[in-house]
């Protein structure tokens, strides 16, 4: 009897101790997965367009693809979308004004260029189509609001999502703000101002000058001339490339030129409550678009051009045949140049991220030919993240929760 007790006992102690590990195990493994979990959701993803130009049957096409890119090298195919040549003649230079990146889903027009079109990052599912009465000419993403803008020919609209928890599904509401022919619309951080440049110079409808919507006034204010001085407007006028907010919302900066060949473009920052713009022709020369935020009191653009050696005389630009990224602090215009790039990678395209900077090896929004590498700046460390078979047409750091 004493015997079978024992062996019950011993019993006992083994089937407690396997339970302890089983336990042990499973919450070892629930941390791990939630861990995991964390790490996954606080790492960024790379969502982009590549194009490929083909020729079918004597008719000329442009094929995008949207992919989104992972660190661990794997990548999704999240749409794609065919453009007759014809239909984006005169996009060629500016195709990314055609898709956006944002908060949750992805924006891109359809094949004819009416058709506005979400993806959902997560679901890899459209979540949103709609045709709209003219051509879409630019559409544009704020990150923090998770809102569009989008301008048409004649027209310009934001684009709002709510997520419904008790559906699992985006609904979306779209509101016409302004009429007229804009450029390059953006929302401000704190989704209150739309800044964007306008077309409506009798004398020439590709002037072009920067302005500012505030949408809680349903107002409209020029911030910067289409004109410069007394010149005539058909021979000298603005040409804006890139428009981009500070991140306190009261800063605007645009990469803007006149006509030239090869052009000169530099950067314009215009403080919205007082409406002072300064023009930072001199000392930002040589900006490669697009220009974009960096903090509060700086941008941040790439500089130089290594094929302008036989123009013009660019002294007072440090290592002017040489593309590098240049924070501009608007509060007294200095530049301070990033420091850790290699001199021998040009850089371009500068996307700011949670922990760093990423950027391109060829020429942002004019990039020709094929193929180029992303890569990221962190701790003045450079790594090369992949390369893009075709032509870059838009990308972006996004984030899937």
């Amino acid at each position: 009897m004493k015997e079978k007790l024992n062996m019950c006992g011993k019993k006992s102690v083994k089937f407690n101790i396997f339970v302890y590990v089983s336990i042990c195990l499973i919450i070892i493994g629930m941390i791990f997965f939630v861990i995991n979990a964390l790490i996954r959701n606080a790492s960024e993803q790379i969502g982009y367009i590549e194009r490929f130009d083909k020729i079918e049957n004597y008719d000329f096409f442009a094929l995008f693809y949207g992919k989104i890119w992972y660190s661990s090298g794997k990548e999704d195919l999240i749409f794609k979308v065919k453009m007759s040549r014809n239909k984006i003649k005169g996009l060629d230079y500016f195709p990314v004004r055609l898709f956006a990146w944002g908060k949750n889903q992805v924006a891109y027009c359809g094949e004819d260029l009416k058709e506005l079109i979400l993806v959902d990052y997560k679901t890899k599912k459209e979540v949103y189509r709609n045709r709209m009465p003219e051509m879409i000419k630019y559409i544009s993403a704020n990150k923090q609001t998770g809102e569009f803008v989008i301008a048409t020919e004649k027209r310009l609209y934001l684009l709002k999502s709510e997520y419904v928890p008790k559906n699992k599904i985006y609904t979306f509401s779209l509101k016409q703000v302004a009429r007229g022919s804009f450029c390059w619309p953006v929302l401000s951080p704190n989704g209150r101002y739309i800044a964007c440049g306008e077309r409506d110079n009798k004398e020439n409808d590709a002037a072009t000058s920067l302005v500012v919507i505030d949408l809680n006034k349903n107002s409209k204010k020029k911030l910067l001339s289409e004109r410069f001085g007394d010149m005539p407007i058909n021979n000298v006028y603005r040409i804006i490339y890139s428009i981009a907010w500070s991140r306190d919302s009261r800063y605007v900066a645009i990469s803007t030129s006149t006509p030239a060949d090869p052009s000169y473009i530099w950067v314009s920052v215009t403080d919205i409550s007082t409406g002072k713009p300064v023009e930072f022709t001199r000392n930002t020369g040589l900006c490669s678009p697009p220009v974009s935020s960096f903090s509060e009191d700086k941008f941040i653009f790439s500089q130089g051009n290594p094929g302008y050696k036989e123009f013009g005389d660019y002294s007072n630009i440090r290592d002017p045949f040489r593309a590098k990224l240049v924070l501009l602090n608007i509060k007294n215009g200095s530049l301070e140049y990033i420091s850790g790039i290699p001199k021998n990678i040009n850089a371009y395209w500068p996307v700011i991220g949670l922990d760093g900077i990423y950027f391109t090896d060829k020429g942002g929004y004019f990039s020709s030919g094929e193929g180029c590498s992303i890569y990221k700046l962190k701790s003045k460390r450079v790594v090369q993240l992949f390369k893009v078979r075709g032509n870059l047409v838009s990308y972006d750091t996004i984030r899937i929760y």
